[in-house]
């Protein structure tokens, strides 16, 4: 929604003139700009993207290391991506504070995985290979944040068309941008107030996300262990989901989890079929997979693993699916198997 609202006054021009109507739509004047090659406002100008922001490179947190309890941890490329973690590093709490960074924070990722985002986990200190992004001139944050993203994009796909690696983005580059920059900071800030609630959601939201996923990943060894149990009319009524729809497994009942998973492997798995993994229709499967069940064979919940980490791609999920595959082999409900 945010972007939508940006890119309808700063993409098509549409801002609200001084009778509140949309301004290219309800006929306001444009004129041809050389540089950007293309039509802006009359009255907008071209500038670049070290006119509307600062960009604060983070320290080599390695010489910062803490020697007491008063320290934060170190946001590198990974934790923008996955957030704090128990691997993350820390650096002393007494490092300069252009380079700490809040809540709310814009982050550039300038080499490597080239990415902008809200960071919303916590106080933190910047590594390098990341720039702070921060107001220039007056400019609010949603318009240099969505002006810079969409520069990445741009720059992702000049790469793409030359075949070539994305590599790094240097203040050069920032320099040698081109943006069409409004007569009047005025209108930047006015979508700024209708935008700030919504960045203020997605931090928040971002924030409840790390919540509820850290709670999860304390609870699920519990389950698997036997240690805690699903009350059976919420499990009865709960479904869950595995990596993007690639499998749901509804595990309340006592049949084999090869049973249980056929027909979602029917509808979704399927093209992730592997000869090596199974031996050709799922009917087979079935047959075969019974069959050394009743042998007794050893290698019959080894070999339906594998087939099981093929439909899936996390260590969490294939973790949690050697779980049940010994509950569908042994016959035997999760709490009672080691």
């Amino acid at each position: 929604m945010a972007k939508q609202l940006y890119d309808y006054w700063f993409v098509q021009f549409d801002f609200p003139n001084e009778e509140g109507k949309p301004y290219k739509s309800s006929g306001g004047e444009m004129v041809w700009n050389e540089k950007l090659k293309r039509n802006i406002p009359k009255g907008w100008l071209c500038g670049t993207l070290l006119d509307i922001a600062e960009y604060t490179n983070g320290l080599a947190c390695q010489k910062y290391r803490p020697t007491g309890e008063n320290k934060l941890p170190v946001i590198k490329i990974k934790e923008m991506h996955d957030g704090l973690s128990p691997d993350t590093e820390w650096v002393k709490a007494d490092i300069p504070e252009n380079v700490k960074v809040y809540d709310g924070d814009v982050l550039f990722s300038w080499s490597a995985s080239l990415e902008v985002m809200l960071w919303a986990y916590g106080n933190g200190g910047l590594n390098q290979h990341i720039f702070k992004v921060t107001s220039k001139n007056g400019y609010p944050r949603s318009f240099y944040f969505y002006q810079l993203k969409h520069y990445i994009g741009v720059f992702k796909q000049m790469a793409e068309a030359r075949k070539t690696t994305m590599g790094h983005i240097t203040q050069d580059h920032l320099k040698q941008s081109t943006i069409a920059l409004p007569s009047n900071v005025d209108i930047a800030n006015k979508l700024e107030e209708k935008l700030c609630p919504i960045f203020d959601a997605i931090v928040k939201n971002n924030q409840e996300i790390m919540s509820l996923t850290k709670q999860r990943d304390e609870l699920l060894p519990l389950l698997m262990n036997g240690q805690a149990s699903v009350n059976y009319h919420l499990s009865a009524s709960t479904s869950i989901s595995f990596d993007i729809s690639v499998l749901f497994l509804n595990f309340t009942n006592g049949n084999s989890l090869y049973r249980t998973i056929s027909l979602d492997y029917q509808r979704f798995a399927l093209p992730l079929h592997s000869k090596g993994n199974t031996h050709g229709t799922i009917q087979e499967d079935k047959r075969h997979i019974q069959q050394r069940q009743r042998q007794g064979d050893k290698h019959a919940r080894e070999r339906f693993l594998a087939f099981f980490y093929k439909c899936t791609s996390t260590v969490q999920q294939a973790a949690f699916g050697n779980a049940w595959c010994y509950r569908g082999y042994k016959g035997k409900d999760i709490s009672e198997s080691k």
